[in-house]
């Protein structure tokens, strides 16, 4: 077995803000065996967004539901985020007079591009201990982007179904789930030898399940447990389970707070349809870990002391493999609410997965390489606080080292013309993989003005040392050097509320495997939406996407939606 013990390292400096503190009700607090739906979302994707850059701010917009907690949901996420810009919360809003919560929502919304946007959430009180919870969310898309010439159309359909329960001595629940994916490969190599066609079958589709279960418990040593198995199975005949336990115990020793953490991880796949670069047939992989961990306080310090150890095995490849990874975190309060540093060296090990990959990047070739991602080390140092009761402040920097980092990287197409399937016009993508050395810098201001008014600014820029990727000449494929988003909420009044997203993304390197590397331009995406509050139980809202960003590529090929707007409205109810 090899062991590698991680470094430590320091960082660097930049500006981040947390002043914005979500505000929310009693009930709203309220965590109810294992986990809630989360029922409200400030943006809503289209079909770009299987590929676009995605914020998630939390908008304080009149159709804002009561949500009755209750179970958490596996496939919460409609369509998956490429890039998340860290941020902070956003305050919600106040009402002068206390708001008719409901228990239950409907939403509708139609675009440009024939989007179709529909949600429904209900939350049933089965008695005073349990709760029968249900979330159905759809987006589907009929295309027409102008670059595109194939088909681009896209759906994504999900539902949930959770019940909890509460007892004396413990919280429990358990959910199922489903979610439904389908796409096309549109984003073919125009200069390849082939190219696509308006005729060209380039659809393809994900079907993802889950069953998990969360209990937490009030006495003993035994604090609680999150189990969860899950299967993908593509239209390419790819497949993947894996099984997830994480038990959680804790105790006191000489009034000393220990904790520790076991996990079992366990992930099964096979392709039985190769693309045009050969990858596994099959892969197997079975993780345990444990992470011991203290806690110890004082009146102006925080500190865990802590450590990851993980067993790997490769059943594949007849392999073995102990790893080791630091977990601390301090904080230290120089001066109350101004000025608080703070250190975190963390590391872990990854298990990779097809359908983590298909929610990344849903474009993927029928067979790719699925590789655990050792973090050898991710320290992050920096500083926090207010400078006034409004304005608050981050400023970090950090330091990340990973072995087996992958990377997406396409291909030219088939060298033949006859007989090509779908997925041979250099319009898929394959996972490739490299050691990566990561620094990053960052910074956020965020500014609440009396509850009515939020903005948050976030900046982050990034440093790539890609080494031991030969096959794609050691690029930083798809890895932006620099993003930076602003974030904001208005509350005109009673009726009206109006949010805002602007994000940027700066230029990004694309390997090409037979060609190289390719520039992807940088990009500034904008959107709007707007509330109007027609009753307690009705909302209209209208959407804005993609407002200045235009075709753009965040994957290479593969143009997004321009200009979008949806109309809509959302209707809360009580059965």
């Amino acid at each position: 077995m090899n062991f590698n013990i991680k470094y430590i390292s320091l960082a660097i400096v930049a500006l981040t803000a947390t002043i914005a503190t979500a505000q929310t009700t009693e009930e709203e607090e309220d965590r109810l065996n294992g986990g809630t739906i989360t029922v409200v979302k400030a943006y809503d994707p289209t079909i770009s967004d299987a590929f676009k850059v995605k914020s998630n701010p939390s908008f304080s917009d009149t159709t804002k539901v009561k949500k009755k907690p209750v179970t958490y949901s596996i496939f919460s996420i409609p369509v998956a985020s490429t890039f998340t810009p860290a941020k902070t919360g956003l305050s919600r809003l106040k009402p002068t007079q206390k708001a008719k919560y409901f228990k239950n929502y409907a939403r509708l919304g139609l675009g440009n591009y024939i989007n179709v946007l529909g949600e429904f959430a209900a939350n049933f009180e089965l008695d005073r201990d349990s709760d029968l919870g249900v979330f159905f969310n759809h987006n589907s898309s009929q295309g027409g982007i102008d670059e595109a010439i194939a088909d681009d159309s896209y759906s994504d359909t999900s539902l949930d179904v959770s019940y909890g329960k509460r007892t004396r001595d413990m919280n429990w629940g358990i959910t199922a789930g489903a979610r439904y994916q389908t796409a096309n490969w549109y984003g073919d190599y125009e200069n390849g030898l082939n190219l696509l066609t308006e005729d060209t079958d380039v659809a393809f589709n994900y079907l993802s399940y889950a069953l998990g279960g969360k209990a937490t418990f009030f006495d003993g040593v035994f604090k609680g447990v999150d189990v969860n198995f899950t299967g993908t199975t593509s239209s390419n005949d790819g497949s993947e389970i894996r099984f997830n336990a994480q038990p959680q115990l804790g105790f006191d020793i000489l009034d000393t707070e220990v904790a520790l953490g076991v996990e079992l991880d366990y992930l099964s796949g096979s392709f039985d349809t190769q693309g045009l670069i050969p990858a596994a047939d099959e892969y197997t992989y079975l993780k345990a870990g444990l992470n011991p961990s203290i806690n110890l306080y004082g009146d102006n310090y925080k500190v865990k002391l802590g450590a990851t150890v993980n067993y790997l095995n490769n059943s594949e490849a007849s392999e073995s493999d102990v790893y080791v990874y630091p977990d601390v975190v301090a904080s230290y309060i120089v001066v109350e609410e101004k000025f608080i540093p703070y250190v975190t060296l963390g590391g872990g090990l990854d298990m990779n997965s097809l359908q983590q990959f298909a929610a990344e990047n849903v474009f993927l070739a029928p067979a790719i390489d699925v590789i655990p991602t050792s973090r050898l080390l991710d320290a992050q140092l920096g500083f926090k606080g207010k400078i006034s009761e409004n304005f608050g402040y981050k400023v970090f920097g950090g330091y990340k080292i990973e072995e087996s980092k992958s990377f997406y990287n396409k291909g030219v197409g088939a060298t033949t013309t006859t007989g090509l399937e779908a997925y041979e016009y250099g319009n898929v993508f394959y996972t490739q993989y490299a050691d990566l050395n990561t620094t990053l810098y960052g910074a956020t201001l965020s500014y609440d003005v009396n509850t009515a008014f939020n903005l948050s600014l976030n900046a982050t820029g990034f440093s790539y040392d890609v080494s031991e990727g030969d096959a794609f000449n050691n690029v930083a494929s798809h890895l932006p050097e620099f993003t930076a988003d602003l974030v904001g909420n208005y509350e005109i009044n009673e009726k009206w509320n109006v949010g805002a997203t602007l994000y940027f993304v700066g230029e990004r390197d694309a390997f090409r495997n037979g060609v190289g590397a390719e520039t992807l331009d940088s990009f500034v995406d904008l959107n709007l939406d707007v509330n109007y509050k027609i009753n307690p139980k009705l909302t209209a809202f209208l959407r804005g996407q993609n407002l200045t960003g235009g075709n753009y590529e965040y994957y290479l090929d593969y143009p997004v939606q321009n200009l979008q707007i949806m109309g809509g409205a959302v209707y809360k109810f009580d059965f």
